[in-house]
């Protein structure tokens, strides 16, 4: 096989698997912070019910 089509192939795989964990990476970022969004709305409505 052709040293070049090689190169190809790796770059091309190298490059599908860099992509898939950046959305990784960020999907999960989000879900993060929606999830301390979520935790500090709720210590603030604590925070305002108690006397």
């Amino acid at each position: 096989m052709n040293w070049l089509l090689i190169g190809l192939i790796v770059f091309v795989a190298f490059a599908g698997l860099m992509t898939f964990a950046l959305c990784r990476a960020a999907r999960l970022g989000d879900e993060q912070a929606a999830r301390l969004d979520a935790e500090r709305r709720a210590a603030q409505q604590r925070e305002e019910e108690r006397p």
